[in-house]
């Protein structure tokens, strides 16, 4: 083997070595956080990398894999990319007709999908204007596209680094069973918000098989348009299946899921319970539900999904994804002034 080949096995190692030891390292200390979403991409680059780098000096076979992985992540990424407008416009036009043509999700999913498909076709026809100005428009237009879509990407990891490591994984044995509340309808439990309760009772069964009862605590305020809070309605449909009343915590003054978290905590510390707590919600609120608790520094708490209607959850998890870019702000707006200059300069030195 020459030394150059040597030199190039060592380092593409080292890059697997070293990746795949701060993800584990970071998935240990929280796995709620986006970073571990991040490593774990490049971790998966890095071990495509290596397997390439053993296909071309020592084994052919580790090669192929490495060909073949690499070509399914282009492969998969390159479908999600051309079938993500089809699929929200789609989604959104369901939801819709399930839930009637205000409905936020629908709204958002078709929205989004329209935007997304009109991209390329704004760009070229700012590119075939031909002026500075124009192409300099549609240069960042491509660019929001591809870190909007970049963005999508991680937080997909960061769902899969969840699933793996976070929620039932990370508190096996919770002494709360926090619920987070959605809005009511007449004043009664939806079915999305009941998903969110019968999860919550099917981990006290598994509990039980223990020997252990954890305390459920309902979180949730009430809305302009509700005759009662959603912790009071979630109280009564747990009392309703079979849950002792003095086994159930009510919160009800929280208005969003960051109070949901903060308030809930506070009331757990005035009631002195200090183990480990599982937040129950929807499956696509999961994440960041997830990614709010770390961001609050709030340790004890972990995440668990409840299944969400198929028709709902697409759209639904864009405007997940969307408020978490928010909770990014100050990133955002670092990286789109860059952006701006970066192009400008370019575009008017060249």
């Amino acid at each position: 083997m020459a030394s150059s080949d040597l030199v190039a096995l060592l380092l593409a190692f080292a890059f697997a070595a070293a990746s795949t030891t701060a993800l584990l390292v970071s998935v240990r200390r929280d796995p709620r956080r986006l970073r571990c979403g991040i490593l774990l991409l490049i971790t998966v680059s890095a071990l495509a990398i290596l397997l390439h780098v053993l296909g071309n000096q020592l084994n052919p076979i580790a090669g192929a894999i490495g060909t073949f992985i690499t070509g399914l992540v282009v492969l998969a990424v390159t479908l999600a990319l051309l079938a993500l407008p089809v699929l929200l416009i789609v989604d959104g036009i369901v939801t819709l007709v399930h839930e009637g043509p205000r409905s936020r999700p629908g709204l958002l999913a078709l929205g989004t999908g329209l935007l997304i498909m009109a991209l390329p076709f704004v760009a070229g026809y700012l590119i075939e204007l031909g002026s500075a100005w124009s192409g300099t428009v549609a240069v960042l237009l491509l660019f929001l596209g591809l870190y909007l879509g970049g963005f999508l990407v991680v937080l997909g990891a960061q769902w899969v680094v969840r699933r793996v490591f976070g929620g039932r994984q990370k508190v096996p044995d919770p002494d709360v069973l926090l619920v987070l509340g959605s809005g009511l309808i007449g004043g009664k439990v939806p079915p999305l918000l009941a998903t969110r309760l019968d999860r919550a009772r099917e981990l006290a069964a598994e509990e039980a098989v223990d020997g252990r009862a954890p305390l459920f605590l309902v979180s949730g305020g009430q809305g302009e348009d509700e005759p009662r809070s959603e912790a009071a309605a979630m109280a009564e449909y747990l009392r309703d299946h079979g849950v002792a009343p003095e086994r159930i915590l009510v919160e009800d003054a929280s208005r969003n899921t960051r109070e949901n978290l903060v308030n809930s905590t506070a009331l757990l510390r005035e009631r002195r319970i200090e183990g480990p707590v599982l937040a129950v919600t929807s499956s696509y609120h999961a994440t960041r539900t997830d990614v709010l608790a770390a961001d609050l520094g709030l340790g004890s708490i972990h995440v668990v999904g409840a299944p969400t209607a198929w028709f709902y959850a697409p759209g639904a998890f864009i405007r997940e994804y969307l408020a978490i870019l928010t909770y990014r702000w100050p990133l955002n707006i670092c990286v789109a002034v860059a952006s701006v200059l970066i192009i400008v300069i370019l575009r008017f030195a060249t």
